[in-house]
C-alpha cells in the first residue's frame, strides 16, 4: 500500500438546468494538480457556478499484504488472521498486521522521513 494524494473538489451551480449533469451540485475526485486545475479553470469559466470549494486529501491505496515475512497466509479464521493495529505518524500512518509467528509487519513500510507513534 501507498499513501497517495488526490483532490475532492464539489461543484455547485445556480439551477440544475445550467448543469451539464443536469442538478445542482457535482462531486469529483482527482489524481493530479492538473485534472483539479482544468475542473477550477472549467468552473471559473462558467456563468452559472456560484462556488467549487475543493480540499487536498491523502488516501491509502493499494492491496493489504497477504502474508507475513515468515510466508504465513493471513487469510483464514480466526486462528490464522493476524492483530490489526494502527500506528500514527506524519505520513499519514501505517497499518500493522501482526501475525501469530511473531512477525509485525507495517504497511506502507516505516520510512526514514517516518516519526512512528505507536498506538
Amino acid at each position: 500500500m501507498e499513501w497517495r494524494t488526490r483532490w475532492h473538489i464539489t461543484i455547485r451551480w445556480d439551477r440544475a438546468d445550467n448543469s451539464p449533469a443536469g442538478v445542482t451540485v457535482i462531486g469529483r475526485v482527482v489524481d493530479s494538480p492538473a485534472q483539479l486545475r482544468h475542473l477550477v479553470q472549467r468552473a471559473r469559466a462558467d456563468p452559472h457556478v456560484v462556488a467549487f470549494p475543493h480540499r487536498q486529501t491523502r488516501e491509502l491505496v493499494g492491496d493489504e499484504p497477504t502474508h507475513c515475512r515468515s510466508g504465513h497466509s493471513y487469510a483464514g479464521g480466526s486462528a490464522t488472521r493476524p492483530a490489526r493495529d494502527w500506528w500514527t505518524c506524519s505520513c499519514g500512518g501505517h497499518l500493522v498486521l501482526r501475525c501469530l509467528c511473531g512477525d509485525v509487519l507495517a504497511d506502507p513500510p516505516v520510512g526514514p522521513g517516518c516519526d512512528v507513534r505507536e498506538s
